[in-house]
């Protein structure tokens, strides 16, 4: 009887579902632009889960509508995370009613020696009805995951 029952519990806790997810936060607070996002991911081949964030624009070079933007996974048009690298790129236009407006955010980086945190940069383009041509910015980002 005993050994039915340590066999019942060891099959109990060897059928249990695996954790194999993680998340990761990003930020970057720089006279171009304030960003913060963070999102789950799955370490095997799910995709990037419930991401969200902030991106603040500085007076100088916000277009209507763009000054301050809420993200939400609409706004990750593209993400990379493999082989020590994490990309995102996200995307975001004014809304009806305003003037075109769009800007896309694209960070690059790599992992560290203790694969917890990623640096690199970031570069910036805004588009706008009251722009000649596209602004350009860049600077550093930094991410922690785990």
């Amino acid at each position: 009887m005993r050994r039915v029952l340590l066999s019942v519990a060891t099959l109990a806790i060897l059928s249990s579902p695996a954790f194999a997810t993680g998340g990761f936060s990003c930020a970057v607070d720089d006279k171009s632009v304030a960003f913060e996002a963070e999102a789950g991911f799955s370490y095997s081949l799910g995709g990037i889960l419930n991401f969200r964030g902030q991106l603040d624009l500085p007076a100088d070079l916000a277009q209507k509508g763009l000054d301050k933007v809420t993200l939400d996974p609409s706004s990750l048009t593209h993400h990379w995370l493999h082989d020590g690298e994490l990309r995102l790129l996200v995307h975001a236009e004014s809304g009806d009613g305003e003037p075109f407006a769009a800007l896309d955010f694209v960070m690059m980086t790599t992992v560290d020696e203790e694969g917890l945190n990623y640096d690199g940069t970031y570069s910036l383009k805004v588009e706008g009805a009251g722009l000649d041509e596209p602004v350009r910015r860049a600077g550093k980002v930094s991410c922690s995951a785990g």
